[in-house]
């Protein structure tokens, strides 16, 4: 499985992987990209570690909501996350998603933080870390 540090920061790094089954892994506060649509099990899995920002797969708007259940299941712990749709970009694994996402939809969190749909996930989650939040 794919674990892979693609920017390390002062304050946070940005991992991705293709499951957020390995968040366990992963240290508080760090971003996670996540080819993964594990709904509120993922969600459980990122309050229980405390990440700082998620990106989660979604199977498709419209079709699986699993992963934007995941991103809402967030909103209550303050942790920004937001979804990317597979009809928004061709998805198949983190890697994918961090390079080709497109943000399909944002918590609450995340649109406070300057998460928007529409954004490269790659771009928005690069501001999210340079702002320092």
């Amino acid at each position: 499985m794919l674990r892979k540090v693609v920017h390390t920061g002062p304050r946070r790094s940005v991992i991705v992987m293709d499951s957020l089954s390995q968040v366990e892994d992963a240290d508080r506060d760090q971003v996670v990209v996540a080819a993964s649509n594990g709904g509120a099990a993922s969600g459980a899995a990122a309050r229980r570690v405390g990440l700082g920002c998620v990106v989660l797969n979604d199977a498709g708007i419209g079709k699986d909501r699993a992963g934007i259940a995941g991103v809402v299941s967030l909103d209550d712990a303050g942790i920004p996350a937001v979804a990317v749709s597979h009809t928004s970009a061709e998805i198949s694994n983190g890697i994918d998603t961090w390079e080709n996402g497109v943000v399909s939809f944002v918590n609450g969190t995340a649109a406070r933080a300057g998460f928007a749909v529409g954004d490269r996930v790659r771009d928005a989650v690069m501001r999210f870390v340079e702002a320092g939040r």
